[in-house]
């Protein structure tokens, strides 16, 4: 906000009245204020009265300048993947959008948590075309796919406000499957032959193949070293060979990945039930 012209003196007057060579070369005491010291119609007063009116001028300029390009910031859409993200995180289902005047783009009258069905969100630059991957969340707090008629819901929001021209394809299915074939050195102090740990009975490798898999970020990609690191990291497993990893999409068939990594056609991944651990012991 602007400062009045008296402020803008006053700043002037002080710093003037503090510096003591001007104090030593007008003769004045210590504490004596400008006003007391200076008449109104005395050449210092008006000068400092024509430099801070200036001064305001410029900070009214400055100020309606700012004002002027804060609206221009308002209007515009800086549609970069990370501002897809956040629009994606915020549709709000069963609620109207609302065009604001000002800004001249859409949004919501009120936020309601409640409403928010998109818990995971990717979002991918095609070069030609913006790709956009969510999900809800189930039970256990996983990924989960909208139901048909949530997704149409969810394209019409993220259509709405979208640039003009810019070619969209949303997408929310169930996980891709993995299927697994691993051969796994275990202590046979801690680990019975079918792998399942002494004191808990638990299949500890198996446990930990799911909790890395979901612990991929959402539209991340899995990574072989990364599995075999997480194995390697469950006390009383010695040594880790993986000899096969295939990939289907949730409805798709099983097809070998050769690569070092394999990037998700859903965002998310499960482990096929068929997927092989066999323990030596």
């Amino acid at each position: 906000m602007a400062r009045d012209v008296d402020e803008i003196k006053k700043a002037m007057t002080d710093a003037f009245m503090a510096d003591p060579v001007v104090r030593e070369r007008y003769g004045l005491e210590e504490g004596a204020s400008f006003r007391s010291s200076f008449s109104l119609l005395s050449i210092e007063n008006i000068l400092f009265f024509i430099t801070a009116a200036a001064h305001h001028v410029m900070e009214r300029l400055f100020e309606g300048y700012r004002e002027e390009l804060d609206e221009q910031l308002r209007r515009g859409i800086v549609a970069t993947v990370p501002w897809y993200y956040q629009k994606a995180l915020e549709y709000q289902h069963g609620h109207a959008l609302r065009l604001d005047e000002k800004s001249r783009q859409w949004g919501y009258a009120q936020l309601d948590e409640a409403a928010r069905l998109v818990k995971f969100a990717a979002v991918r630059d095609l070069g030609g075309s913006i790709q956009i991957l969510v999900a809800g969340a189930d039970k256990d707090g996983l990924p989960e796919a909208l139901p048909k008629d949530n997704l149409r819901a969810f394209e019409s929001y993220i259509n709405a406000l979208k640039p003009a021209g810019t070619i969209l394809s949303v997408r929310s299915v169930p996980a891709d499957r993995l299927k697994l074939s691993l051969t796994l050195w275990v202590d046979p102090l801690l680990f019975d032959p079918s792998g399942r740990s002494f004191d808990t009975g638990e299949e500890r490798a198996r446990a930990a193949i799911i909790r890395y898999l979901g612990g991929i970020t959402f539209g991340g990609a899995f990574n072989r070293n990364k599995l075999i690191d997480a194995l390697q990291a469950v006390p009383g497993v010695r040594d880790v060979s993986l000899s096969e990893v295939e990939a289907a999409a949730h409805d798709g068939e099983l097809h070998p990945i050769t690569g070092l990594g394999y990037t998700s056609y859903s965002g998310c991944f499960l482990l096929d039930p068929s997927s092989t651990l066999t323990y030596v012991v």
